[in-house]
């Protein structure tokens, strides 16, 4: 009786550890990986493509990653070239902003935010419709297909630098990765890139 009342409490204290184990596991994985945060916050200097104009700086606010049911809706609708079912999802999704610090101080939402592990780190890939990141930039209008998107290319330190498509056309692959195709006008440089939060 009393040695199996002694396996039941050491049968107890293995599971007990166990948990723990897992606990702490998991608690280390939820630190260490930003993707899965409620918010990640990036900070990094852009520089202009006018000459001589000085580097503005750029807050960076992921609130979360587009879901794959939010990524397969998108992708389908691209592939599909449903347009208007395509606008109306990515529309539809806020899952962050991107903010100008200086000048008139644009905020601009974005609407579809994913991150692709790489050999050194992480590419992080965020979109929203096409529009200019600079005020009183002239550029051309009504472009379909024409997104801002923001690349940016971190290490395992979450640093790193990046681009800001103001013009970009995107393509779709089989696997449903978003990826910049091509840009009417040429991409800002963000330098700096750091993880804040």
């Amino acid at each position: 009786m009393r040695k199996e009342r002694i396996d039941k409490e050491d049968r107890m204290k293995k599971r007990a550890f166990e948990i723990c184990v897992i606990v702490s596991l998991a608690t280390v994985f939820l630190v260490l990986s930003p993707g899965l945060w409620a918010k990640v916050s990036f900070r990094c200097r852009m520089y202009s493509t006018v000459a001589g104009a000085p580097p503005i700086n750029v807050k960076i606010d992921i609130n979360e990653y587009s879901s794959p049911e939010e990524t397969q809706r998108l992708s389908q609708a691209f592939i599909t070239n449903d347009e208007n079912g395509f606008y109306a999802a990515l529309r539809s999704l806020n899952k962050g902003s991107i903010q100008f610090v200086g000048g008139l101080g644009l905020n601009i939402k974005l609407n579809a935010a994913w991150e692709q592990k790489t050999e050194n780190g992480l590419k992080v890939f965020l979109m929203t419709e096409s529009r200019s990141v600079e005020p009183g930039a002239t550029r051309m209008k009504n472009l379909t297909w024409r997104f801002l998107v923001i690349v940016l290319d971190l290490d395992k330190n979450y640093e790193g630098e990046g681009k800001i498509y103001e013009d970009a056309s995107i393509s779709v692959s089989q696997e449903g990765n978003f990826a910049v195709d091509s840009s009417f006008s040429v991409p800002k440089t963000v330098v700096s890139v750091r993880l804040v939060k």
